[in-house]
């Protein structure tokens, strides 16, 4: 039972730093004053991340499969890239820098 009780708890403790993060990005986005971005994600049963985000005519979508650490990015419905990582803080740091990247934020202004 302790093991079980163990694993619950770190799934849950994944769930709330995948969920922070998510968020921290998201109030990043809303606070800029362009109103044509529009950013969304969805935590997949614990499994999968599925992040879309628009930019005025870019739609970029990103597909995190979390049980096999890789990251794939969709410019429209192209594969722009495919990368496996070796946590899940790496993954979600990827996605956020390139969200980053393609809105012109310097890392240094990012919010803590």
């Amino acid at each position: 039972m302790r093991k079980i009780k163990l694993f619950r708890e770190f799934i849950e403790n994944h769930n709330n730093v995948i969920d922070a993060k998510m968020q921290e990005l998201k109030d990043l986005i809303d606070g800029m004053s362009n109103n044509g971005l529009i950013y969304e994600w969805e935590n997949k049963s614990d499994h999968e991340i599925v992040i879309n985000f628009t930019n005025n005519d870019l739609s970029i979508r990103y597909e995190f499969d979390i049980d096999q650490l890789s990251v794939v990015k969709f410019a429209g419905e192209t594969p722009d890239f495919q990368a496996d990582v070796n946590s899940i803080d790496e993954g979600l740091d990827m996605i956020e820098k390139d969200i980053l990247g393609i809105l012109g934020i310097s890392e240094n202004i990012k919010l803590i």
